[in-house]
């Protein structure tokens, strides 16, 4: 039978509506979409509910939640070109070929424009990729290609949006998160675009005000209330509260409890780590974070996850932990297998930035600098937002301040502010360089 999207689908009639229903609210970042979910892929002959709880367990970043759900997708065995498309994605993504995995969702979207589990896995394998150029394409060729009175087509322009920020194009992506919160006032990832674009300009009150005046819409339980609370802490530390910002953490990010995803030990990790630049002591929240990454401890399965577990165990003074794990990366970097998408980022900046943030927790700001200068500009390709790698940019600069390499660091605080003029933390850093000219 057709689906609500209009794309044939294998299952029950109640089962391919609830994958519809589980899809939709997926691109509303809603929880309930995990139970849809599980109603449609309790059908054994809803093979694409089934490939969607796998393409979930992929998008947690850990290869552990990765395997298992694709072990609970079962021996599928596809029915049809579509569904034979989503298998080669899927485990392609599961043996650690990413890259490979974006490929084939190229050709997937190329045969079916309008299959939203397609885009939605796309959309966040790109985000992991750190591939800005098709976080902007991909969402662009779906409003084109999707009939406008689609379910979800509305939320296309928030992914849009985020694409032309990553892309650098500010004032076109804050355009277009803002349609699309006209059209959508729910839509959080279009929020989430629009709010990355003020971090990126600098424009801490801004970013503020908007999600003061839209708590409502972000402050109840969604997919990406806590990331979103992360973003609110960035505003704040951008004009030095840092009481308040550690209570933000507390109450929305992590508190310290059991079980917390990645994304979440991610976004407590380049929280604190931005509060230890400013030199602010976070006490023992480095400690329960440095705990929790070493229980997960997946042996170099993503390096944007394993560089913020560097910076918990090197918050947390624990650097022998640190040194381990860097070993490990490099262990992973030495992979030539070609497909091994993990080891080629590693190679190209990840383990760089794992050693210059080592290194700086080591005191040795030489050495900090040695290894994350070369790398400053080819981040991107261990994954996440600028917003998100700007942890590592802010290491640079301070290592340069403290290893007493002002004329860099005189560079690195000028490029800031020519792309943030409104950066107060930017602007404090040229005030110290002052103060050291004269």
């Amino acid at each position: 039978m057709k689906d609500r999207f209009g794309l044939e689908t294998r299952g029950d009639p109640r089962s391919v509506e609830a994958l519809g229903e589980a899809v939709a609210a997926l691109y509303a970042m809603r929880p309930e979409a995990m139970g849809h979910l599980k109603t449609a892929a309790s059908d054994p002959d809803c093979a694409l509910g089934r490939m969607l709880g796998a393409y979930l367990g992929l998008m947690s970043s850990e290869r552990g939640p990765g395997a298992a759900g694709v072990a609970r997708m079962g021996g599928i065995v596809a029915a049809d070109a579509r569904e034979a498309a989503h298998l080669s994605v899927i485990r392609a993504w599961a043996a650690g070929d990413w890259s490979g995995a974006s490929r084939r969702l190229d050709d997937l979207l190329e045969a079916w424009p309008g299959d939203p589990i397609a885009l939605n896995a796309a959309h966040q394998l790109d985000f992991f990729l750190g591939d800005a150029g098709r976080l902007r394409d991909r969402p662009a060729a779906a409003l084109r290609a999707w009939d406008g009175a689609a379910p979800g087509f509305a939320y296309l322009h928030g992914m849009h949006a985020f694409g032309l920020e990553e892309c650098g194009d500010y004032p076109a992506a804050e355009a277009a998160a803002r349609r699309a919160l006209d059209a959508a006032p729910d839509d959080v990832w279009a929020q989430h675009a629009l709010v990355h674009a003020l971090e990126m300009q600098g424009r801490s009150q801004a970013g503020q005000d908007l999600l003061d005046a839209r708590r409502a819409d972000w402050g109840h339980d969604h997919f990406l209330k806590v990331h979103t609370a992360w973003h609110y802490a960035l505003f704040g530390l951008e004009t030095g509260e840092a009481d308040r910002v550690l209570a933000l953490h507390d109450a929305t990010v992590w508190d310290g409890g059991p079980d917390p995803l990645a994304m979440t030990l991610i976004d407590s990790a380049g929280l604190l780590w931005r509060l230890k630049l400013d030199g602010v002591d976070a006490g023992g929240r480095w400690d329960r974070l440095s705990d929790e990454w070493a229980l997960r401890d997946e042996g170099a399965w993503y390096a944007f996850n394993d560089l913020h577990a560097v910076l918990a165990h090197c918050g947390a003074g624990r650097l022998e932990r640190a040194r381990a794990l860097v070993e490990r990366m490099a262990e992973a970097a030495a992979n030539p297998d070609p497909a091994a998408t993990n080891a080629q980022a590693l190679r190209a900046a990840g383990l760089s930035a794992a050693r210059g943030v080592l290194a700086f927790a080591q005191g040795d700001f030489a050495a900090s600098v040695a290894h994350l200068a070369p790398v400053r500009r080819q981040m991107a390709v261990f994954g996440g937002s600028h917003a998100q790698r700007d942890a590592w940019q802010r290491t640079l600069l301070v290592a340069a301040l403290k290893g007493g390499q002002a004329g860099f660091a005189r560079v690195l605080v000028e490029e800031r502010l020519a792309e943030r003029p409104a950066s107060a933390w930017s602007q404090a850093r040229r005030a110290e360089l002052d103060a050291l000219s004269r």
